[in-house]
């Protein structure tokens, strides 16, 4: 039975944070990476019922056939921000999975850029663990 060769080995194993990285194996590829750095505001200086509003309203403009679900999500987190005492958590999740549908949608990629300045502050609102969405609107800390 013959060995594999090394070369053929082409498997990539990271033991942390790989995000603003570009990870591929191949010969002579090419790859470019674009993400902008941001800070985020203070969450006290965040109106997130707006944010989030607008937010629906910018995802509201794509054609997606997972319109139903977006929508769902959003009114998860109306939801959850109703509550004396919101999970930030919860809203975060419902949040996750609006942007998760949308991404799906034809031009989503055109509509990026308009949600970064929402994105950026629903982020320092949601916490640290929420930080995984800005990649998606091309930003990075």
């Amino acid at each position: 039975m013959s060995q594999p060769n090394d070369r053929s080995n082409r498997s990539v194993s990271i033991g942390g944070d790989a995000t603003g990285n570009v990870i591929q194996t191949g010969d002579h590829n090419v790859a470019s990476l674009q993400f902008t750095q941001t800070t985020l505001p203070s969450p006290e200086s965040v109106d997130i019922k707006a944010e989030l509003a607008s937010l629906r309203e910018l995802l509201g403009q794509l054609q997606s056939e997972d319109r139903k679900k977006i929508d769902r999500a959003f009114e998860d987190a109306h939801d959850e921000l109703a509550k004396s005492e919101p999970s930030r958590d919860e809203v975060g999740d419902a949040l996750d999975r609006a942007i998760k549908y949308a991404k799906k949608a034809e031009g989503f990629a055109e509509t990026a850029a308009s949600l970064k300045g929402h994105i950026t502050n629903v982020v320092s609102w949601l916490g640290d663990n929420w930080h995984k969405l800005l990649p998606v609107v091309g930003l990075t800390l």
